[in-house]
């Protein structure tokens, strides 16, 4: 049976880059450049894909999947390594087409790849070299696999990495009579090679603006989308709007009818429908239906906040959960805590989840009001339907129903001022 073969070869060091780093594993929303290439080829219909590598193996195994085919080549590599595993790879696909396709190629698509290997099959090419617009040649193309065993590779080369280069294959087969033909990419964006950081971001741009394009066409509303980031893994439903400055990363999903920013930054996290997030930050956490975030909250890893709840202005929440209908409104910290439905958090109230050596959890039970400048020592227990007057610290559980007033009471010292030559006069 016939198949198609991916080999993405990665032999560059990355030296455009100045990095310490392998440029293959540098970002490109959200994802190492490396994975572009193998999810184009991909969806391009490879059966199989084989990774040949200068590089440190270690370094591209979390940007590869598990089912990939690792040939590490280094200098110690023994040149006739190469072929004997490459002919273990290919024994019984000696009728099918090798894709040799180059790591630093991010913004090739897998459309463009699957019809330049329809065409090479129709036109029973030998050797199809992708171009662009202007006829210029990539280093991307389409090899016959016999062809691959018996003309490109070379036990007299010194670098192996060469037999892969598309002018040596040219050459090679352009002088043994092979029929090599050219196809042509219908978007020359798609042939951007990156061999330092400007071409890295110019790589960025482009596929940002299909990420977004995706969306759009899938129903979301962008406001100056040239001001967002959206990684390439993210979700968004339908009748969302997504305002100026927004950063949506990771494996976030964001429900339909949302307003999500302006200048938000939400990473690894769950927003249900409805929700409003604005000039807010959330790290790895849930939040449920028509919730309210924002301004300038930011929810911590490990929260789970419920629906129709309001988290307003320099409220911190960290590893919390927080039940349908509550209010933490302004002004507060909430960690290691579990809250009830139908609290209220009053302004400036903050658990003391933290010792000096421990974090301890306080819970809130439903209904339970809670005043302003409160002091929740960690661990402790408020009730159901309990009220905290404002300006306690609670040490100690309380009771459903009662009133929990820790503070002492005022005391006026007459004349205090004068006595002590304070007045200014």
């Amino acid at each position: 049976m016939q198949e198609l073969v991916a080999f993405i070869i990665i032999s560059d060091k990355g030296t455009g880059m100045n990095s310490l780093s392998p440029k293959y594993i540098h970002n490109i929303c959200g994802q190492a450049m490396l994975s572009y290439t193998i999810d184009a080829s991909l969806e391009a219909g490879s059966d199989k894909l084989v990774v040949v590598s200068g590089q440190n193996p270690d370094s591209i195994k979390e940007s590869i999947p598990e089912d990939t085919i690792l040939v590490h080549l280094d200098e110690e590599s023994k040149d006739d390594n190469l072929i004997k595993k490459l002919q273990e790879v290919l024994k019984n696909n000696e009728k099918g087409t090798i894709l040799i396709l180059p790591g630093e190629y991010p913004t090739i698509s897998g459309s463009t790849l699957k019809s330049a290997y329809e065409y090479h099959q129709e036109k029973n090419n030998d050797v199809t070299v992708l171009t662009n617009s202007g006829g210029s040649l990539s280093d991307i193309c389409f090899l016959n696999t016999d062809l691959l065993l018996t003309e490109v590779l070379d036990l007299e080369e010194e670098d192996q990495f060469d037999n892969f280069s598309i002018k040596n294959i040219i050459k090679k087969f352009y002088a043994k009579g092979k029929k090599v033909s050219g196809y042509r990419a219908s978007n020359s964006e798609e042939l951007l090679k990156v061999n330092d950081r400007s071409q890295l971001s110019e790589a960025e741009r482009i596929i940002l603006d299909r990420i977004i394009k995706k969306h759009m066409d899938n129903g979301v509303t962008f406001h100056l989308p040239e001001t967002c980031m959206i990684h390439n893994k993210v979700i968004i439903g339908k009748d969302t709007i997504i305002h100026p400055g927004t950063q949506l990363e990771g494996n976030t999903v964001i429900g339909g009818n949302c307003h999500i920013g302006p200048y938000s930054r939400i990473e690894n996290s769950v927003v249900k429908d409805g929700v409003h997030f604005m000039y807010s930050v959330m790290l790895e956490s849930q939040i449920g239906n028509n919730t309210k975030v924002g301004p300038f909250a930011f929810i911590r890893p490990g929260s789970n906040i419920g629906e129709n709840i309001k988290i307003g202005d320099f409220v911190e929440i960290k590893n919390s959960n927080i039940g349908n209908n509550s209010k933490v409104p302004h002004l507060s910290y909430i960690g290691d805590a579990d809250i009830g439905k139908h609290v209220n958090i009053g302004c400036g109230a903050i658990v003391v989840n933290y010792d000096g050596k421990k974090k301890t959890r306080t819970t809130v039970g439903d209904n339970a009001f809670v005043g302003c400048n409160v002091n929740l020592v960690s661990p402790v227990k408020i009730n159901d339907y309990a009220y905290i007057a404002a300006g306690s610290t609670i040490t100690d559980e309380v009771p459903e129903y009662s009133l929990a007033i820790a503070r002492n009471r005022q005391t006026i010292i007459a004349d205090w001022v004068r006595r002590k030559g304070l007045d200014k006069k």
